[in-house]
């Protein structure tokens, strides 16, 4: 009887501590996978209809710190899971933004960057030109 008592015991303790062990191990796996993104500056046009976000992301050792750029409306919120980026270099470098227009702008880095990743045209109905 005493054994029997025992060994419902173990597994009654057994399937929460082994959910509870599944748990911990998913939220430190997808704690690894997971990137950190700092704002760094916002640049207004000229109506300050339209922003220029720059944003600094860390994604661990085995990804290349990077500084994006995306153009945001007045009003949105920005966010780096639904805001495109129109430009990614690699490094954390100083970002100028001068727009030439509401429909044009100009973008250059501080120090030049090693390797750009990406580097669009346009934004929207916005024109993007490297310096």
């Amino acid at each position: 009887m005493l054994r029997r008592r025992w060994i419902g015991l173990v597994v009654a303790l057994a399937v929460p501590v082994g959910f509870l062990c599944v748990v911990l191990i998913d939220n430190v796996m997808s704690g690894l996978g997971a990137c950190r993104v700092v704002r760094q500056r916002a640049f207004a046009s000229p109506s300050g209809s339209q922003l220029v976000v720059v944003v600094w992301k860390t994604c661990g050792a085995s990804v290349p710190d990077s500084t994006q750029a995306s153009v945001v409306a007045r009003g949105r919120t920005f966010s780096p899971e639904s805001t495109p980026t129109f430009v990614s270099v690699r490094g954390h470098l100083e970002v100028v933004v001068a727009w030439s227009s509401e429909r044009a702008v100009r973008i250059g880095f501080i120090p030049e960057p090693s390797q750009v990743d990406k580097r669009d045209q346009r934004a929207g109905d916005v024109a993007i030109y490297y310096e």
